[in-house]
């Protein structure tokens, strides 16, 4: 198997809530919504996806978490810190709830974390060890 990721799925109860929030709050664009229970957003490299909890459970055949945080956490990496601390006014203007105001972490970068709609956890981050090229796609240091 290739090591990469075709899409990272957010099951939410409201999916035309956290549509707003990403589509009118952040201004992403929506690249398909093939049904009011899915959302498809293209990303460098992959795909973002929101999902209706009730239909992700049907379609799996089981049960999804009501849990949202803890186990997992998306991340968006700015160019700055200033960028942070820009992007991070806008996700709480946007709707998301702030968990972290932005601070230095004790990794050497710049970090914030907000609730965005639906639950789940957006890391928005500057790492100054990590390059982020035009495109936003980020290119990792060789391991040492």
């Amino acid at each position: 198997m290739e090591q990469r990721i075709s899409m990272t799925t957010l099951a939410v109860p409201d999916v035309a809530e956290a549509r707003r929030f990403f589509e009118e709050g952040l201004g992403w664009t929506v690249n398909a919504a093939p049904s009011p229970e899915v959302v498809f957003f293209q990303i460098v490299g992959s795909v973002f996806s929101l999902y209706s909890r009730d239909a992700l459970a049907n379609e799996i055949g089981r049960e999804v978490t009501q849990e949202t945080t803890g186990a997992m956490t998306l991340a968006w990496n700015a160019r700055s810190k200033a960028e942070v601390d820009e992007m991070f006014a806008k996700a709480v203007s946007a709707g998301a709830a702030p968990v972290k105001h932005p601070e230095k972490a004790f990794w050497g970068g710049y970090s914030s974390y907000v609730e965005v709609p639906g639950g789940h956890l957006l890391e928005i981050a500057h790492n100054p060890f990590w390059a982020i090229e035009e495109d936003g796609s980020i290119t990792l240091p060789p391991a040492q």
